[in-house]
């Protein structure tokens, strides 16, 4: 018989699920995006494998989710994911060290090539469209496998980092609305192709944030003279609001 709505909300918990995290360094102290996502999975309950290019970043992501008691574990990996040798060998990773994969986090991404269509330079549009979308799809390419080995009817989940840049454009240069745009259709073709397997895909497209890599961006007057002023003022707009 049909007891009715359940009277309790269900559980937030991660405990159990296993997650990667890409992009999930920074420099010293700082709570960039990856950092902050990193610490909230594993503040949840789940497990995290920190990936980054900068071992000693995602050594320090590592080393403040150890420091507090009860969070899920962590280790870091240090990957380059436009290599597909590494991304393979991250996904190799977090099964090896806790068993399955349950969530990738597509956070990596760079401000990339300056200038409009006019003055861009093409060998640097292609270097920075291989960090920001192809090593989305190439993660994904060992991870979603692997999730589809678990048991149950939702069998993992995949985020991708997109940005409000990718919605409206915005910027002063054509290659980093022009990428996080890609992303948000990659995101759609991605969830219509795997929704049959129990994987979700989905995309954040968050507003501009004060990070370390934001801040360092307004102090190279990569963005308008005003941002710095702006950023340092944003003690409401973090990256745990991601």
């Amino acid at each position: 018989m049909d007891s009715g709505p359940l009277s309790e909300p269900p559980s937030r918990s991660l405990k159990g699920k296993v997650a990667i995290v890409t992009g999930a360094g920074c420099l010293g102290d700082g709570i960039g995006n990856g950092r902050a996502i990193s610490i909230l999975l594993a503040d949840d309950g789940c497990d995290v494998l920190c990936v980054d290019l900068n071992l000693e970043w995602a050594n320090k992501t590592v080393e403040m989710i150890t420091a507090k008691p009860h969070r899920g574990r962590a280790i870091s990996f240090r990957a380059d994911v436009t290599s597909q040798a590494d991304c393979e060998s991250a996904v190799q990773a977090a099964i090896e060290n806790f068993g399955r994969l349950d969530i990738l986090v597509n956070n990596v991404g760079i401000g990339g090539a300056p200038g409009t269509a006019v003055d861009v330079d093409m060998v640097e549009w292609a270097k920075s469209m291989e960090i920001n979308v192809a090593s989305m799809v190439q993660m994904s390419k060992y991870a979603i496998p692997a999730m589809a080995r678990n048991e149950g009817e939702t069998k993992g989940s995949i985020v991708n980092m997109g940005s409000v840049a990718g919605l409206k454009g915005g910027t002063p240069h054509l290659l980093y609305p022009t990428s996080k745009g890609a992303i948000v259709n990659l995101t759609r073709a991605m969830a219509a192709h795997h929704a049959a397997e129990g994987i979700r895909v989905n995309c954040v497209c968050p507003g501009m944030l004060y990070t370390p890599m934001i801040a360092d961006l307004a102090f190279q007057a990569i963005f308008p003279d005003e941002l710095l002023d702006r950023c340092t003022s944003w003690d409401n707009v973090l990256a745990w609001d991601t």
